[in-house]
């Protein structure tokens, strides 16, 4: 009997301390969410800035140093990812969300991505490319690309001479998905000429906040987060890192994970139309016109409103800005909208309050703010038809948050995450705007002094006269 009370009180302190201990982590893992919004509302006005200039200006230097803002940025926004995610894994709240995707595209934006860091240090950057790999699969690619792109990072800062080499391959597999698609397993390898490591550092590569060789690398950029996070993501995935290291010469990371194909269309030679790609470039031009369509952006921070009608402003289109849902709402119910852009996280009323009072799902709500809202505005033109003028209009999420905190949030059509890229905000518009609002414009004519100005085109060119050459040899 002792010993059964003596066992019952054991088990309940340990449930305690597991409780504590999932709560304590929630709370870091918010923090980490609050902090991450909070910094992204500022790149999120850097980046929009950036793009404007590189986007307006064709003066060699200053799109150079627009490139190297926008590089600093990335590098800023890499580290607030793995310090979030490491925070959700500590929680056990990492998920992933599968979805179609080109692989080509990934691979694609990887290596823009990593080129000009790889090119800063003097290193080269080779790309090996099955032809053959099936280009449309299906599975997470974001967080594809955040393994694959930790590991490139890590591979030019441990790299002070020689190359990088990036390697795509795949081997089909016998068995169907449950939809009944054929799947393979892609082979990603990220080979450097770097400093290696040491067999007995070998395990603790793979633990959070180490660095191996602390002396001799205090000077190296990241947080030591990098590699655990990719370990996580990877199991997560079913797959997990190998490593093939020797010390003083290099080292070959590579992982290999199932994912269903889509289509069987091949990816081609990559590094030719990749090259191609860039050189092809032209200056930025509106792709469509807009004059009769009506926007509402909302967002609490006054830059993020200036960069969202400064990116939309060739487009035409008339563009109301507000500081607050509240404000947001009273132009809501003045006027009909074709797009409403709402903040997720504003003081007072928050973006989803705001958009279930836009769709007229308020009246069982619990909501303090959205009660008291309704409260002070009774009495006035806010019932009836003219108050659910937007009922139906499109409303996109803003968010400084990641791909995970969308899962679940209702009465959004879609979403864009900070720093919002114009690619994307003119993605979103083409998918929810009216089509016979719509006017699109002719691009065909190409401003060859704002390629020439890009460093990527003169390598892309160079890579392009180096194949070119390859082939005239071999056919003599």
């Amino acid at each position: 009997m002792k010993l059964n009370l003596k066992w019952m009180r054991d088990y309940e302190q340990l449930r305690k301390e597991k409780e504590n201990a999932e709560l304590e982590a929630e709370r870091k893992m918010e923090y980490f969410a609050s902090v991450a919004h909070e910094i992204r509302t500022p790149i999120n006005a850097i980046m929009g800035y950036d793009e404007l200039i590189l986007r307006e200006y064709n003066d060699p230097a200053l799109r150079q140093y627009a490139s190297s803002i926008r590089s600093a940025a990335n590098t800023l926004l890499s580290i607030i990812n793995d310090s979030l995610d490491y925070s959700r894994i500590q929680a056990g709240k990492m998920r992933l969300f599968p979805a179609e995707y080109d692989l080509g595209a990934v691979i694609e934006e990887l290596a823009e991505m990593i080129r000009p860091r790889a090119a800063s240090k003097g290193l080269e950057l080779k790309n090996y490319v099955n032809e053959q790999t099936p280009r449309f699969l299906y599975g997470d690619c974001d967080r594809l690309k955040q393994c694959i792109m930790n590991l490139l990072t890590n591979a030019v800062k441990y790299t002070e001479e020689g190359e990088i080499t990036f390697s795509v391959d795949y081997e089909m597999l016998d068995e169907n998905s449950e939809r009944g698609n054929s799947q393979m397993l892609l082979k990603i390898s990220v080979r450097d000429t770097g400093i290696g490591i040491r067999n007995e550092d070998m395990g603790r590569l793979y633990s959070p906040f180490e660095r191996i060789e602390e002396e001799k690398n205090k000077y190296v950029e990241g947080t030591g987060l990098g590699i655990s996070i990719v370990k996580e993501i990877l199991g997560l995935m079913g797959s997990k890192l190998e490593l093939e290291s020797v010390y003083g010469e290099g080292s070959n990371f590579h992982f290999a994970i199932k994912q269903e194909i889509m289509k069987m269309s091949p990816i081609g030679d990559f590094e030719q139309l990749y090259a191609e790609n860039i050189v092809s470039k032209e200056k930025y031009n509106t792709k469509f016109l807009a004059p009769n369509v009506k926007i509402l952006v909302v967002d609490d921070a006054d830059l993020n409103l200036s960069v969202m009608e400064e990116l939309l402003k060739d487009t035409r289109m008339q563009v109301d800005s507000a500081l607050s849902a509240t404000t947001g709402l009273e132009l809501a119910y003045k006027r009909k909208y074709d797009i409403i852009f709402i903040d997720l996280r504003m003081p007072g009323m928050n973006g989803e309050e705001m958009v279930r009072l836009i769709r007229g799902k308020d009246s069982d709500s619990k909501s303090k703010r959205i009660n008291r809202w309704k409260k002070d505005k009774k009495g006035d033109d806010r019932s009836g038809e003219h108050a659910g003028i937007n009922r139906n209009t499109p409303c996109i999420a803003l968010s400084g948050g990641t791909l995970q905190e969308m899962q679940d949030k209702r009465g959004f059509a879609d979403y864009l995450l900070k720093p919002v890229l114009y690619k994307e905000l003119e993605e979103v518009l083409l998918k929810y705007l009216p089509a016979d609002k719509v006017k699109t414009i002719d691009n065909s004519s190409r401003n060859k002094s704002a390629r020439e100005a890009d460093s990527r085109v003169e390598k892309a060119a160079e890579i392009l006269r180096r194949r070119q050459n390859k082939e005239l040899g071999a056919g003599e």
